[in-house]
């Protein structure tokens, strides 16, 4: 009986005292690229214009992205997972260097899956801007600039630094990262991120 008393004591001595690990809906990144630099936390959601969840949780984001602190700075950046989430990402990089993100980045979901369209050329990608009262020419000319090549590389680099393997995923100030399948639910998923902005910033002070 002493024996199983000591055995059950040295149990809960060990649960008490086991070390701390990352929670479940979210992972902590063993990342060199966190910004340094600024006083801002960096909050970088990694999306597919073709991901149906990713479209699901954009209105999300977006209205998160309306209230969100003073102090954070939010920004999206297309994955780059495949030859056609690269053309994407172009199309996305393509609509920043020319101004036009608000007029294209929401439409461009709704035109893939409300409209059925499938963006998988340039051609069809120039047509949809055009249909938007873009210059649909010159944006397809921008997806295969030097600038748009440049911040495709830069795409490539943090994904893989960050361990991105999925979308949406939300990478909070390069330490943490969660995603729906982690959060469970995109509820979730945004309480995710205020609780890891929190941390950052108690991190930072």
């Amino acid at each position: 009986m002493q024996r199983l008393i000591e055995a059950a004591a040295a149990a809960l001595f060990l649960v008490a005292f086991a070390p701390a690990v990352s929670a479940a809906d979210y992972q902590t990144i063993d990342s060199s690229d966190r910004p340094r630099d600024s006083d801002s936390i960096q909050v970088t959601e990694f999306f597919w214009y073709g991901c149906p969840h990713c479209y699901r949780f954009a209105p999300r984001i977006e209205d998160w992205k309306e209230s969100k602190p003073d102090d954070v700075e939010f920004r999206h950046i297309p994955a780059v997972l495949s030859e056609r989430w690269a053309l994407h990402g172009r199309a996305f990089f393509a609509a920043q260097a020319l101004g036009v993100l608000d007029e294209f980045h929401m439409p461009m979901f709704r035109a893939m899956h409300e409209d059925g369209k499938r963006m998988r050329n340039g051609e069809q990608i120039g047509d949809f801007v055009d249909s938007l009262g873009l210059d649909g020419e010159e944006f397809v000319s921008a997806m295969s600039s030097l600038g748009v090549d440049t911040r495709m590389q830069r795409a490539r680099d943090l994904q893989q630094t960050y361990g991105v393997s999925g979308t949406p995923s939300v990478v909070i100030d390069g330490r943490y990262i969660t995603s729906g399948s982690q959060a469970g639910s995109f509820e979730r998923m945004i309480e995710v991120i205020d609780e890891r902005v929190a941390a950052a910033r108690g991190e930072r002070d």
